[in-house]
């Protein structure tokens, strides 16, 4: 099935492109997305993004407009569009 990883926010400034189009199988999670990620990415957005072979537990991963746990099997349907928003920083 194919997802749409939109980046949002601080890695949206990091990556080459904001929309990222992945192939993955069917009752993947939002962390089994991060192979796709890492593929070719900045490291400054890795820092941003990945931990440990996972999302960043500060990331949230968003889905329908929704905050889903990243490790949640079964949410992503194909054609869905998953968003991934990095903490904000500054002040």
């Amino acid at each position: 099935m194919k997802v749409t990883i939109q980046l949002l926010g601080q890695a949206r400034q990091l990556a080459a492109s904001d929309r990222l189009v992945v192939e993955v199988q069917e009752g993947a999670s939002a962390d089994d997305l991060v192979p796709a990620i890492v593929s070719g990415a900045s490291e400054r957005l890795l820092t941003v993004l990945v931990e440990d072979q996972k999302l960043r537990r500060s990331v949230m991963a968003i889905l329908d407009d929704e905050a889903i746990d990243p490790a949640a099997r079964d949410l992503l349907q194909d054609g869905d569009e998953l968003s991934l928003l990095p903490p904000m920083s500054g002040g």
